[in-house]
Formats: C-alpha cells, structure tokens, sequence
C-alpha cells in the first residue's frame, strides 16, 4: 500500500489498523510526535518577526518533475515559470493539487468567518473542524460545521481513529507548515508579500543560467570517468580515395627542426604510449596508430603555432627528434593535434595526452634521478597547458592538481633561483667541440630559464581563469631573466659566438632578474637587447597578479566582516599596485608578437582590481538563484561606484585587444579574459537602470561613451564623473536604422552586447574548427544573453 508521512517520519495505512488507533496511548504518543516536530517548545520564542527580517520563501507544495530532477526551486503556480521560459512541457501531480483543493463551500464558509477573531484558519484556508469538547476532528460532520475552539485545545484522552482521511490530511503537511495559523490572527494587518510579476526580479536570470554554469564548468564524476576512458582514440579511420590523408589538410609550411621523424621513433612513440593502455584497447591502437608523416607534421605545426608560441621555451635549432625522449614527442604531437581544433584530430590528441600525464611521473618514480630531467618536465608542462585549456571539466580538475609537482621539481633543483645558472664565458678562441660544449650547456641553462618562466605564466594563467591562489611566489622568483630571443633564435655554434663577441648583445656579470625589474620598470631600457622583452612582460604581469590577489582576497575578508586590516591601509595598497601597473604600461616593450596578449592581461588585472569577480559570477547564477540573491545587495551597490565604471571600462578595453588579435588567437586565456570582460559587462549592464541606484542612467538619452575605443576625455568622464551613456561598438550591422549611433551597443541591453562579444569569438575563428573551450564558453554566453533577451527590459 501507499505510505503517508508524517514531517519526520513515514508510516504505513498497515501499520495503523482501526483497532489499534482506538488505543488511547497510542494516539497519544501520534500526535505528540507530530506536533513536537513542527512546533518545539521554543518555536515561537525563535520565530523571527516578519517586519523585522527579509521574508525567506518557503516550499511550494509540490515541484513540477524537471524542477525536481535537477533540485531546482519550483513555483506554486503551475506551469511553473521555468518549464515556460524553456519552453518545454510542465508535468505535476495532478491529484495531489485537486486533494489540497477546498470545496466550494469550505472556501464560502471561510470567506465569510474572517471577520470573526476567534475563528482560525489553517495554511490552506479549510476552518479547523474540531469538536467543542476539544477532541480530534470529527470527519462525520460535513464540510464547514466544526465548532470554533482555541489553538492545541486538545483532550488526548478521547478516542479517535487515524483512516485515510486523517492521514492524507496529516500528509499535507509534509509541504506545508503546519499550525501556521498559531503565530497570526486572520486580521493581524500583516503586509503581503508580492507576487513575483508585482516586481521584476533582477535575479531571475540567474535561475536560468545556473544549469549551462553547471554544465560547462563543473566536474561531476561518474562510473565513465577513467584513465583509459580515451584510449578508444588513440586510432585514427583509414585514409579513402574520397578524403585526403589528414597531414595534408595542415597549414605547415617550413621545417624547423633539424630533422625529420623516422620510422624507428615512430615506434618508440607507439610504445610509450600502449604502456598504458588496458589490453582490449592494445590491437586497436597498435593497428592503426598515426602514420609517421603525420606524427611529424603535427610536431612541426605544434613548433611553429604563434598560438602555442612553444619556440620560446623549446630549442629549436638544437632540436632532433630521434634524439628526444619519446614521452616529450608524443606531448608535443598531442599538442600540435589539439590545436588543429579538426574533431578527429582533437580526440587523437587528447587521447594521447592522457597517456603521458600517466607515463612521466611513472619514469620519476622508477628513477628519481629523472626528476631533474628537462625534457620530462617540458613534456610534463605541455600536457598541463592542454588539460587545463582542453575545455573538458576532468582534464581542468586534473591539470590544476598536477601542478604542484613539477613546480616542486624545478624550486627543489634550484632553477628559481640565481645560483642555479652558473655564468658562462665565450672567448675569441673558442672552437670545435669546445665551442659545441659551451653552446649545448648555454642552451640547456636557456631551456631551464624558459621553462621556469613558461610555468610561472601558467601558474598566473591557472589562477586568473579558476579564481584560485598563485603556487608561485613572486618573491621567490630570483633566477635571471632569459637573454633575448634573436640569439636564443641563432642556429650554429658560430653564430651564437658570433653574437656574444659583437657586443651587439652584452653579456653582464648580473642579468636582470625580476626582483630588479618590478623595483624599478625604467630599467628594462637599459636591457632590451639582452633579455627576452616577451618573456620579461608576461613575468612582470604574473607579479602583478600575485600582488593583486591578494589584496583581492583581503578585501574579501573584510567585505565579510573582519575589521583588522585598516581601510587606509588597503586604500595605500590599491594605489601601489596601480601605480605599478601604469609604470608598467609607460616602460614595456609592446611590439612583440604576443602584444595583445599582454595587453589583455594588463587590463584583465586592473579590471579584477576594481570588482569581486567571485560575486560576479555568483550573480550571474554560477551557485544558483539563492546565493545570486545574496549576493545581490553587493553588487547593486558596486554598480553605482566608480570602482564598478573603471571596471567596465577595462573590460571594453579587452574586448578591444580581442578584436585586434590575429586569426584563432582568442583561445585558452585570451579566451577566459574576453569571457570576464563580457561577464562584468552584462552584469553591470543588467543592473545600471534598477530604480534601486539613485544615480541610474537615463538609458541612451546621454551621449555615448565607447568603451571599446582608445582612452579618452570621454571616458575619463565616464569612470570619474558617471558622465554619458557606456557602450562597445557593434559591427555586426544588428543596430535598428533609426538609432542615435547605430554603432553602438549599450550596456543598458545587456543581451546585445553579449551577442556582440560573442560575434567577435567567432569571427575570430572564422571558418575554422573552434576549440571546445571557446565553444563552451560561446554558449554559456549565449545562454546569459538568452536569459536577459526571454527577461526583456531589466526595469521599465
């Protein structure tokens, strides 16, 4: 039979026959339980006064089944207003609602009983029916006739049978609160809360975008989640007459290493890799693993990448690849196959990624001797670089787990520090194998260089993109910087001799460090042609960043309630760092090839500087509509700072350096750094008009301020003076014809400009496969801009 419950627990119609209801004890004990577990002795001495606090919703009495299913709150109105907005079929429990439903007459007899004080109406407005003697409710009286008595005015000692009736009724009150009535008077002049259509909810899009936060950035393990999970791809479909063999359809144009693969380290490669794999996979794998013209293209594609840039910490005028440890080919060809972004390719690459992250640190722990080997380590940073921007939420997890180890490996080696890089001399008389011995221990000193820089980026880049602390201090960063790319670039012994002598780039008995750098900005001009200028800005921004941090999390800490860190302190703090950050920007080297990289992560930082991007996220509905409403009342009043318009107008100028990237260039951080920007412009945007700020913007009545265009007087009005309306340019040709600035998309419309940013993803990519990380964040943006569009105006 079916089970009725009662609020703590549930109890079987056969497990209380008629005869034994009867017994007095029994009952007894029923009701004591039932009324001790809604009403506590001290329930009403703890009853918050509703004037005095915010109301909190309570539960409808029943979620319709997709609500359910996903644990999302429902409406009591059906069909609730989620499974409208989706526009997919609401389905409930028909029965239960007409059950709940009074009758006619009992609603005309409650109606007309309100006036009278003695008179007590329970949560579904049916008039208790219990007996003047005060016993149990006589159900052979018809509705509406029971007699008015005082609340729990009970006499247990009567005997009363608990049928099915009773225990419906009881079951009721497993969704509402029963006894309600205790705390009011039906005329207790109690204010109604509105209903949800009385006010727009600024917190409604957070409802509906909570499920594609879920879905595109959190992982949720489950029994599919293994290590051999892939090991299906490992294989790639036999090339046809009517498809051309996939070497061929990559853009590689030049070799730059100093050979080419051979069959042999094909096969070292093949056997590193079935190491790892479970046997059923083993035959598939061996089969029809990867010819070797198509190992080596996707190497040489991976070197040559301006995405990858992975010439700036692999030597490659030194680099033979039959004299390379097979684990540091394989991270490469998976790199090289991953950025071709084609989906055959992608899922060969990933696949073979995830057998090196379980082969190296299988060969540490064979030989711990090889902890301290280069190319291990560079094959081991490759593979973290790809889980961490593969947009797979298990490789993310994995990836940001795994960097700890290797960062262990280089500071207990001494590579973050000065000692670790001996000086090496170069004198007119070198030659021969001596030259070739000085040259080979200069490039492995470069490569240890590189690499520890090529981390710290990383290690910056990690925690920009999942909010998380730096494992690398900017303090104990002491090892010199890189010398510069034109002689890491020379391809002979000779010409790096060549080089050295000329004194077109010194060599100084103390290279600049970054210590010495963020001291004093200005001193980088005395050093261009001896460091890397590239290397050197992305150092300095991963110190900045770390610097920042911090003072991010401090004021976190104070937003939640701790007063130890004094507000002129912070203030001073603040100030430092954008000091900091502005000599930066007046010192630095910005014709290099990764410029715009550069500068969106200078703007990244001072975005974040001015806002709480935590709370940002959790308002755009990251955790739910619960924590966006708690969070709420903080971002409606950083909206109205001028913190919030120096926010904003940082984040047009990241979507500014977006537009201006080389083709496919908006992947991995760039990416994450246009998905910020568009992020804290939408909220902005969604909440610049509430009738909440007292300063809110007359929509596009003021002259438009870009915030998308270079600095200017009208921006510096903007963030100081709340002057004009923000906007970003809209190129997409989506502007009605009849608008002020046909151009200009408001922030006021806080879903054109998302469409606006996400244009500009995709036209980067233009006809090319994007990567899945900027696919899923296209279409988490997407549905915020869907959620604002399906909202309509904000307030109005």
């Amino acid at each position: 039979m079916d089970s009725y419950r009662f609020p703590a627990q549930a109890i079987s119609v056969s497990l209380l026959p008629k005869s034994i209801c009867k017994g007095i004890g029994h009952t007894r004990d029923i009701l004591k339980r039932h009324v001790a577990s809604h009403n506590p002795p001290d329930a009403i001495s703890k009853r918050p006064v509703a004037s005095s606090v915010q109301t909190v919703p309570g539960r409808v009495s029943q979620a319709c089944r997709v609500c359910a299913s996903i644990h999302i709150r429902c409406t009591e109105q059906k069909p609730c207003w989620r499974c409208t907005e989706r526009g997919i079929e609401c389905d409930w429990d028909r029965s239960l609602e007409i059950a709940l439903t009074p009758s006619p007459a009992i609603a005309e007899t409650a109606e007309s009983k309100t006036s009278s004080p003695n008179h007590l109406l329970n949560p579904y407005g049916i008039p208790p029916r219990f007996p003047s003697n005060g016993g149990l409710p006589d159900f052979s009286l018809e509705s509406g006739q029971g007699t008015q008595i005082r609340p729990l005015d009970f006499d247990l000692d009567i005997s009363a049978e608990l049928d099915d009736i009773d225990l419906r009724f009881l079951d009721a009150y497993n969704t509402h609160v029963p006894f309600e009535f205790l705390g009011r008077s039906p005329d207790n002049n109690a204010t109604e809360v509105p209903g949800p259509e009385a006010r727009p909810d600024p917190c409604r899009p957070a409802a509906i975008c909570t499920e594609a936060f879920r879905h595109y950035w959190k992982f949720r393990p489950n029994s599919h989640d293994h290590g051999a999970a892939e090991e299906h791809n490992l294989s790639l479909p036999s090339v046809t007459d009517d498809h051309a063999s996939p070497e061929s359809r990559i853009p590689v144009d030049r070799l730059v290493t100093c050979g080419r693969l051979t069959v042999a380290t094909r096969d070292k490669i093949l056997t590193t890799i079935v190491q790892t794999c479970r046997s059923e996979n083993l035959s598939r794998a061996i089969t029809s693993f990867p010819s070797v013209e198509l190992l080596d293209t996707l190497l040489q594609y991976y070197l040559t990448s301006p995405v990858a840039r992975a010439d700036s910490f692999l030597h490659t005028a030194t680099f033979d690849p039959n004299q390379k440890r097979p684990e540091l080919l394989a991270a490469m060809v998976a790199c090289g196959a991953v950025l071709t972004s084609d989906p055959a390719l992608s899922k060969l690459g990933f696949a073979i990624q995830e057998s090196v992250r379980v082969n190296v640190p299988k060969h540490w722990e064979e030989h711990n001797a090889l902890t301290r080997d280069l190319e291990l380590l560079q094959a081991f940073l490759i593979i973290l670089e790809m889980g961490v921007w593969s947009g797979r939420t298990r490789k993310v997890e994995i990836a940001e787990g795994l960097l700890q180890p290797i960062l262990t490996m280089l500071r207990r080696n001494g590579k973050l520090r000065r000692w670790g890089y001996p000086k090496i001399s170069v004198l007119h008389d070198d030659d021969g194998e001596s030259l070739m011995a000085k040259w080979r221990t200069w490039v492995e000193q470069e490569s240890f260089k590189r690499l520890s820089f090529r981390l710290l980026q990383h290690d910056t880049n990690c925690s920009m993109a999942l909010l998380v602390n730096p494992l690398i201090s900017y303090a104990e960063v002491l090892l010199p910087f890189p010398t510069s790319a034109n002689l890491w670039a020379e391809l002979t012994p000779g010409q790096w001799k060549a080089a050295i002598l000329s004194h077109k780039i010194p060599n100084p008995d103390r290279p600049l460090s970054l210590a010495e750098y963020v001291d004093d900005p200005a001193s980088l001009d005395a050093n261009k042609l001896i460091v890397d200028t590239t290397i050197v800005s992305f150092a300095f921004l991963s110190c900045a960043w770390s610097l920042s941090w911090e003072l991010i999390q401090l004021n976190s800490l104070q937003r939640a309630g701790s007063r130890r860190w004094n507000t002129l302190l912070m203030t001073s703090r603040h100030d430092e760092i954008q000091k900091l950050l502005n000599n930066f920007r007046l010192s630095a080297d910005f014709s290099h090839p990764a410029t715009g990289e550069v500068t969106m992560n200078l703007e990244l930082i001072h975005m974040h500087l001015h806002m709480s991007f935590e709370d940002i996220q959790l308002f755009a509905g990251m955790e739910g509509p619960d924590q966006a409403r708690i969070v709420y009342p903080m971002i409606l009043e950083w909206v109205n700072s001028e913190s919030a318009r120096k926010a904003v107008s940082h984040g047009g100028q990241i979507i500014r350096a977006a537009r201006l990237l080389p083709n496919a260039a908006i992947w991995g951080p760039a990416a994450i750094a246009v998905y910020h920007a568009s992020l804290v412009l939408w909220v902005f945007g969604l909440l610049s008009e509430s009738p909440e700020l007292p300063g809110a913007w007359a929509g596009r009545t003021a002259p438009p301020v870009y915030l998308d265009d270079r600095e200017g007087i009208a921006l510096q009005r903007f963030t100081q003076l709340s002057s004009g309306s923000p906007c970003i340019r809209d190129s997409s040709g989506s502007a009605s014809q009849d608008a002020v600035v046909s151009d200009a998309a408001y922030l006021s419309q806080p879903d054109r400009v998302m469409a606006v940013v996400v244009g500009i993803m995709m036209q980067n990519h233009g006809e090319l496969a994007r990567p899945r990380l900027v696919n899923n964040l296209i279409q988490l943006m997407k549905g915020l801009q869907k959620a604002t569009t399906k909202q309509g105006p904000s307030y109005g």
